[in-house]
């Protein structure tokens, strides 16, 4: 490839991190999560064209990037993110209050490295007692008790925690503590980052791959179709905040009791993907902890403590994102990192979970689709069900309360007959506005793909060509680089993780050669070819044409 190619200069170096003198620099890559936003109505009106025929030249960071690669055009929806004052328009420019309290640069590091390194409070009073030294670094404290004092004066970067408890009326007993912030404030913190401020993009656009404006490219959460949706419901000139939130519950320990923690992470779609993937930038910020305590067995049944346990976990949600109902239609006023204020809708925009909360979350019968309203035992059917809709899910839930007349266990079978999680008579997530539930669940990649459809593809070829035949093909393979070698087979696998999935699945094709009929390997190969193009991080009408007919062939 010739290094005067545009696209290795642009992509392959970057990627490569490739200086001057051709020494390659390995850059540890986090891994991605997918916070692309679901598939909504397009709204056509009031849009304004928008070509660069001049290429990058005068373009800002965001549009740069999005034309990185291959010439792109985008449109840019009208009278979005409209500039309402500046708080900074009567402050002298020339002071920097980006280290506040600190007096600069300096007077910031040199406390940070006191507070990271440790290195004593004796130590430290001695190198500031050196003469000449507070006065020549121009520092804002002369020891270590001033210092820690200007530190404490710092607020809190997203709020200040709150403690809330729940208990059930027929067991006052047994609490249940929530740890938690407001989430407006997390935002507002978020939208006030220096570091986080540049990346901002207030607007959703169109992008375009060709000139004919036919093929539409999708890569952030304002190059989408929801975005652009949501836009034209709200007032001119407001500003959309996507909110992503993400729940996930964790065991801490496996001993002194099987210690866990249940946090809540909140983020805004207004950040790149590329910023999101730095743990350095804390593009994330976290706003709950919800209740991990365990409940007394001995005077309830297992449905019914199944039943509390999904009822606290509504009950939780309710009270740490209650603030985003009250101001998600009318918005808030939002000061930047530049003094821009901005009229600011948080909508709740995708909820990123594992399969298990999903069903949870969305009030879905586990075992079934969250998308979709197919029963659990007809899943392997080719036509399509009907969608998944909160006012659908909501109307079951209100079907079976008046039908049941208060009792519980009938409230529970008559939900369950429809599909939908009969534990949960209010949902925390009613009354939100410009969402809904079903469509903002994010797809997970690994209980999705690899641990949903590749785990049945994998039983399917099991039962077609037999374990032991597989196994067998399986064992000789040669070792080669980036390949698994799984000397076992995999049909005693017991617990297989997701990177095992993803070595099986780069070796199943070639294994079922001469063993499987012609029309059962290229069913396979579809469902792989869906698989690996799910995972692309930029997708276009193309990309999505090739999924949708990846289907077409499996079916």
């Amino acid at each position: 490839m010739a290094r005067s190619c545009r696209w290795w200069n642009g992509s392959v170096l970057k990627s490569l991190k490739l200086g001057e003198d051709g020494v390659t620099q390995e850059v540890e890559q986090p891994p991605v999560i997918s916070t692309a936003a679901p598939v909504m109505d397009w709204y056509d009106e009031g849009w304004q064209e928008f070509e660069d025929e001049e290429g990058l030249e005068g373009m800002d960071q965001n549009e740069a990037l999005l034309a990185e690669e291959d010439s792109q055009y985008v449109e840019h929806h009208p009278n979005t993110g409209k500039v309402l004052s500046n708080t900074r328009m009567d402050v002298d420019v020339s002071l920097d209050s980006t280290y506040g309290p600190f007096q600069g640069e300096i007077d910031w590091r040199i406390a940070e490295w006191a507070i990271l390194d440790s290195p004593g409070h004796n130590s430290l009073d001695r190198l500031l007692s050196i003469p000449n030294v507070v006065e020549r670094l121009d520092l804002s404290y002369h020891n270590s008790q001033s210092m820690h004092k200007k530190v404490d004066s710092l607020l809190e970067r997203a709020g200040k925690w709150e403690t809330t408890t729940l208990s059930f009326q027929d067991s006052q007993t047994a609490k249940f503590t929530i740890q938690h912030r407001d989430p407006v404030e997390a935002i507002k913190a978020l939208w006030k980052d220096p570091a986080l401020g540049k990346h901002m993009v207030y607007a959703p656009c169109k992008v375009y791959t060709n000139s004919t404006r036919t093929c539409h490219s999708y890569s952030e959460m304002w190059t989408g179709q929801w975005w652009n949706a949501i836009q034209s419901k709200l007032s001119p000139g407001a500003t959309v905040a996507p909110v992503i939130v993400a729940t996930d519950k964790t065991q801490l320990t496996q001993f002194s009791g099987g210690k866990s923690a249940y946090p809540v992470y909140l983020t805004v779609g207004n950040i790149p993907k590329a910023v999101h993937q730095k743990p350095s930038m804390k593009a994330a910020v976290l706003i709950a902890y919800l209740p991990v305590e365990k409940m007394d067995w001995s005077k309830i049944t297992e449905a019914q403590h199944w039943s509390r346990v999904q009822r606290v976990f509504h009950e939780a949600m309710a009270t740490v994102l209650k603030p985003l109902k009250d101001i998600g239609q009318e918005g808030v006023l939002m000061e930047g990192h530049d003094g821009d204020v901005h009229r600011v809708h948080p909508i709740l925009s995708s909820y990123v979970v594992d399969y298990p909360e999903q069903c949870l979350v969305s009030c879905t019968k586990y075992g079934t689709c969250f998308k979709c309203q197919c029963p659990s035992d007809d899943l392997s059917s080719s036509k399509p069900s009907q969608l998944r809709t909160q006012a659908w899910t909501s109307s079951v839930l209100a079907k079976a309360k008046k039908e049941s007349k208060g009792q519980v266990n009938q409230f529970h079978n008559l939900a369950m007959a429809e599909g939908v999680s009969g534990n949960v008579y209010e949902p925390f997530w009613k009354g939100f506005p410009h969402t809904d539930i079903h469509h903002i669940m994010t797809p997970d990649v690994l209980h999705q793909l690899y641990q949903g459809i590749f785990k049945h593809m994998v039983g399917w070829c099991q039962s077609v060509v037999g374990e032991k035949e597989l196994d067998q093909r399986i064992q000789v393979l040669p070792e080669a680089h980036g390949l698994h070698h799984f000397k076992m087979g995999i049909s005693n696998m017991s617990q297989t993780s997701g990177s095992e999935r993803k070595n099986m699945a780069k070796i199943l094709l070639g294994c079922l050669v001469r063993i499987m009929a012609p029309q059962g390997i290229k069913a396979v190969k579809a469902l792989l070819d869906f698989i690996y193009l799910a995972q692309y991080a930029t997708h276009d009408t193309n990309t999505l044409r090739y999924m949708q007919e990846a289907l077409n062939i499996f079916h």
